[in-house]
């Protein structure tokens, strides 16, 4: 016959139970939609890892160590995507032209080119490119930077199929002038293109300029 030992901690006689808190958080971990539940995910298997180590009636310490990586390595994808389309979206939009001003600034005419989604036939020409960059440099001088010009941009996103129009301010070494640009937002096949249409400068003493000739930006409508 054997006799229990009453020296023994109550803790190690009573059945363990797994944390709730640790299966939680491997639940939160695993919705990746939401960058809020895998934060939570990491929270909440950070605390059950302290509880079930300090706790010997609760188990699950390894289920919380695997939500937090799982939510580590979430939050990493959901970052990763954020900045893709921030770089991708975003900044085209707030910047227009600038990207393509740059390298036609420096003289790389094919790259200024590259950064339209028109043929040649469209009147995308290296000899138009290189005329239109020309002029814009003897007008205004060096191109330093574009930003969008937030009081006369459109209330909300067009359609994919449609283009992005909008008001843009250009900084150049004798000043700043204003300029309509239209963006592409998908091209025909449907996939997200994000390349210029056409770049209008408004100049009331010298004339406007437009790259390509053929094009003629209009800002979009407000609702």
């Amino acid at each position: 016959m054997t006799f229990a030992n009453p020296s023994l901690s109550e803790e190690f006689t009573q059945p363990r139970t797994v944390s709730r808190l640790a299966i939680t958080s491997l639940i939160l971990s695993l919705i990746f939609c939401c960058p809020v539940t895998t934060i939570a995910g990491i929270v909440t298997g950070a605390i059950a890892v302290v509880f079930t180590t300090t706790n010997r009636t609760l188990s699950g310490r390894w289920i919380a160590i695997l939500a937090i990586i799982i939510s580590m390595a979430g939050t990493a994808m959901q970052i990763g995507v954020a900045y893709q389309g921030y770089n991708t979206v975003l900044m085209p939009i707030f910047t227009g032209p600038q990207t393509a001003l740059k390298d036609g600034d420096s003289g790389d005419v094919s790259a200024f080119q590259s950064h339209f989604a028109l043929s040649a036939a469209d009147g995308n020409t290296q000899e138009d490119a290189k005329s239109f960059l020309d002029e814009v440099k003897d007008r205004y001088g060096a191109f330093t930077g574009a930003s969008l010009d937030q009081s006369s941009a459109p209330n909300k996103m067009p359609s994919a199929m449609q283009a992005f129009v909008a008001e843009y301010q250009l900084d150049f070494a004798n000043g700043r002038v204003g300029a309509t640009c239209a963006i592409e937002i998908a091209d025909p096949k449907g996939a997200l293109s994000m390349k210029l249409k056409s770049l209008l400068i408004h100049d009331a003493k010298l004339g406007d300029l437009s790259f390509p000739d053929s094009e003629t930006p209009s800002t979009n409508p407000k609702p």
